[in-house]
């Protein structure tokens, strides 16, 4: 059975990489929604652009039948001219016949360029489905790659979760539930590497009792930030001297 510091070693470095297989795996939805609200923007514009031609046609079928009844009553006002004998009436009715064929030639511009637009508008419509296609093609291979790898990282997790059981059924009954104290206060950084007789994870020198006890395989907590302590792998040649 490994010492304490050799084993929390282990341990940390453990549940530093099911920690960050976790966050990869916790990120996938998020991701996921990202790549749909993707194809759910360009759906959206094919939308409103369809929409917005649907609009324009029901203007211009109102504009027609607006033109329509303007025309005929100009045609009346028209047939109305040989009747009347009064200067003033016959005045007034050219006005209104004016101001009719004045509208008329309002109305027709407006149609044309509403039916302008409804060509260019509809001539576009192809690089919208273009759009919407290419959105759904880029997030499928998206999803079958996300997929392939969300599997594989499930299984190096449970795989990784596995080891973890394994290491920390080794830690000795006496420290087992300072340990697990500190990991539910702190969690995967609940321990911290020394280097150069500093704990990596506050910075703070630790004594060369604590040193001594780490170069003896005992449990030694960081007095300042309450980490449980290890040494690296290959300890400094500086560390090794003292």
């Amino acid at each position: 059975m490994a010492g304490p510091a050799v084993l929390f070693r282990e341990i940390h470095r453990l549940r530093r990489f099911a920690h960050d297989l976790k966050e990869q795996l916790d990120r996938f939805p998020i991701q996921a929604k990202a790549q749909q609200a993707k194809v759910k923007r360009q759906e959206d514009a094919r939308h409103d652009e369809q929409e917005t031609i649907k609009k324009l046609k029901v203007t211009i079928h109102e504009q027609e039948v607006s033109l329509k009844a303007n025309n005929a009553q100009i045609k009346k006002h028209e047939g109305q001219l040989s009747e009347i004998s009064s200067k003033k009436e016959y005045d007034a009715l050219l006005a209104e016949i004016a101001a009719g064929r004045k509208k008329s030639q309002q109305l027709e511009d407006e149609i044309l360029a509403a039916m302008t637009e409804v060509e260019e508008r509809t001539a576009k419509l192809p690089e919208f489905e273009q759009n919407v296609a290419r959105a759904k093609e880029e997030f499928a291979r998206w999803e079958k790659t996300a997929k392939e790898r969300q599997a594989e990282q499930a299984a190096e997790q449970a795989a990784t979760l596995e080891k973890l059981k394994a290491a920390e059924a080794q830690i000795p009954e006496k420290v087992r539930p300072q340990y697990s104290r500190m990991v539910a206060s702190m969690g995967h950084e609940a321990m911290a590497a020394v280097k150069n007789h500093t704990c990596s994870h506050c910075s703070i020198e630790i004594t060369a009792q604590n040193y001594n006890d780490l170069l003896q395989e005992q449990f030694v907590v960081c007095k300042s930030c309450g980490r449980i302590l290890y040494l690296p792998e290959e300890p400094a040649a500086a560390d090794d001297a003292l």
